[in-house]
Formats: structure tokens, C-alpha cells, sequence
């Protein structure tokens, strides 16, 4: 072959094989699709297993969507979504309504919300009938801030609740738009910073799971080994950050966009909620349970922790990555 032809050539045989290669790699990864409520700390596990490669150790290509829970439960039930990260009153609720799914893996055993008011609002008796900004109607945040109020003998009734994305949440606070909001990190530290008070831990009183997995109980029967390496790949992650802090302060910063101060701040409350082992415990169904009855749902009947979780799967990879599962 003359020079001029190898020449040529060469960079064609080139992009055959970075071709031939980039087909074999895409075969070698299960692709799987992952829907996620809002982005707040609760999803980290998720974004953590993405970046730092832990669904590719386990032989998976993950694709990330951002959904409503209504919107996810329909894709759910098409088979267009394989996975919802999330575990709580709305995706239990969604289940016990009829959607035959089930809640799989805890990414956390508890919650972090607090409320925090605009400055003229000393306590939480300040905050009758006053507008409360929180992400969602219905969802996690409405019935933990719910049995909160209860708790410390306050009428749930006598606020006003307005849905707000937590982006928006400051701005809120603000502009005089809501008098108080229901706050995770890293949006708390920002509020406090600001002036904002705190008047309520809502955490303290509504103990229940914070981010998780829900799947169908089609995948549980047909794609179990699949569904494994999923559980096995966010697990993983979350361990990994509780051990890395300055590889999740980088990851909560870019992630959530806030400044190494509040990330860091982030890191040091969320660290300490995620060291569980992911398995799907009765008390937390049971808070979840005991939220939805609060908020006036279900109130007629007793539910099993059978009939909305199955933690086979999830204590079969907590066992093998070394957790004492009773």
C-alpha cells in the first residue's frame, strides 16, 4: 500500500474501531430510566450513583428524568420509566390507590424540613392563617409540616399552605409573597443567613423516609436481577459520600448550585441521616402510614407493610455489601 492511500485509511480504520467499540460498550450496559420528584437532597444517592460511575460498575447505562409524581406513576404504569426515586405519602398513597407498585430502598430514615418565618413572626402562633410556602400539595412536605403542627398542639387547619418550587422558595420568603416557608438544605442555611427565624423542626416530628425507590411489581417478579444492581449501585453511592466530603461538597454544590458554604453545611446535616442500609423498615411505612391517616387518607383501613414495600432485595444487597440486617 503506498503511503498516500495508508494515509488515508488510517483514520478510517480509526473510526471503525472507536466505533466498533463505542457499540460493544453500549451493549455490555443495561439501559434503565430513573424519574425524580424535584432536585433536593433527597436524590443525591441517585446523582451520586450517576456521576461517579456506580450504575456503570454494576453494568448499567442510567438515563436521569426529572417528573411529577403524577406524571412518574403514569410512566411508571406504561413501562416507560423502570424506576421512581422516591418513597413517601405520595407514591404510597399512589399505591394504595391502585398502582401496583411497591417502595423497595430507603435513601434516608429521616427527613429534614424546618420552618422558617419572616422576621416579624417570632413562633409558630404568629403564623395562623398566614401563608406557608411548601413544595407541594400533598406530598412529603405538606404531611410532615402537618403532623408537626399537630404535635405541638397546633390546628393544621388554621394555616394557609401555597405549593412552591424550593427554587422559588427565597424569593418567596422575600418579596412578602408566603410569611413562612418549609425548608431542606441547603435552602435553610440561605434563609438563616438572611434573617429568616425558625419556628418549627418538623423533622423532629414527622420521623419517616427521606428519598428512596419505588418500582412495579412487575419488576420485582421479571427484572429482579436488574433491580438489584440498581439498589446496589445508589447504595453504594450513598456510602461513598458519608466517606468522601469533599467529593459530595463538589457534588451538592454543582448539583443543587450553591456556594461551598452552604454545600458544606448541607453535607453536615444530610451525613447524618443516610447511613442506613437502604432496607425498607416497618416503623418508616408506619410514619408514612400514620401521615396519610393524619391527613385524612385512608382513615377506614390497616395497611401492611406487605401491601406497599417489599425489602427482599434490598437486605440481600445490604448483607452483601457488609450491613447487619436482622
Amino acid at each position: 500500500m503506498s503511503r498516500s492511500k495508508f494515509i488515508l485509511f488510517f483514520p478510517a480504520l480509526l473510526a471503525s474501531f472507536y466505533l466498533e467499540s463505542s457499540l460493544h460498550a453500549q451493549e455490555k450496559f443495561k439501559r434503565i430510566r430513573v424519574t425524580y420528584p424535584t432536585e433536593s437532597i433527597a436524590v443525591l444517592p441517585l446523582f451520586a450513583a450517576h456521576r461517579w460511575k456506580t450504575f456503570e460498575d454494576n453494568d448499567l447505562q442510567a438515563e436521569i428524568i426529572q417528573a411529577r409524581s403524577q406524571v412518574a406513576n403514569a410512566a411508571l404504569a406504561s413501562g416507560e420509566i423502570g424506576y421512581f426515586a422516591g418513597v413517601g405519602p405520595a407514591s404510597v398513597s399512589a399505591t394504595l390507590r391502585g398502582l401496583q407498585s411497591r417502595a423497595v430502598w430507603f435513601a434516608s430514615d429521616e427527613i429534614i424540613y424546618l420552618l422558617l418565618a419572616r422576621p416579624e413572626f417570632s413562633n409558630i402562633r404568629d403564623l395562623r392563617q398566614k401563608k406557608i410556602g411548601i413544595t407541594g400539595l400533598g406530598g412529603t412536605a405538606h404531611v410532615a409540616l402537618q403532623i408537626a403542627l399537630e404535635a405541638v398542639h397546633e390546628n393544621p387547619k388554621n394555616f394557609l399552605y401555597v405549593s412552591i418550587t424550593a427554587a422559588q422558595l427565597m424569593a418567596g420568603l422575600e418579596t412578602g409573597v408566603i410569611d413562612a416557608a418549609l425548608m431542606s438544605p441547603p435552602y435553610d442555611f440561605y434563609a438563616k443567613k438572611k434573617g429568616f427565624r425558625e419556628v418549627l423542626n418538623a423533622g423532629t416530628y414527622a420521623r419517616m423516609p427521606f428519598g428512596g425507590l419505588t418500582v412495579m411489581i412487575a419488576t420485582l417478579r421479571n427484572r429482579a436481577d436488574e433491580l438489584k444492581k440498581v439498589m446496589r449501585a445508589m447504595q453504594v453511592a450513598k456510602r461513598e459520600m458519608l466517606k468522601s466530603k469533599e467529593r459530595t461538597v463538589a457534588l451538592i454544590s454543582n448539583f443543587l448550585k450553591v456556594d461551598r458554604d452552604a454545600a458544606e453545611n448541607t453535607y453536615a446535616v444530610y451525613g447524618k441521616t443516610v447511613s442506613g442500609s437502604g432496607v425498607p423498615s416497618h416503623d418508616g411505612i408506619d410514619q408514612i402510614m400514620k401521615s396519610l391517616q393524619l391527613a385524612g387518607q385512608f382513615t377506614d383501613r390497616k395497611v401492611s407493610f406487605e401491601e406497599v414495600a417489599d425489602d427482599r432485595i434490598a437486605k440481600e444487597v445490604a448483607k452483601e455489601l457488609g450491613y447487619k440486617i436482622n
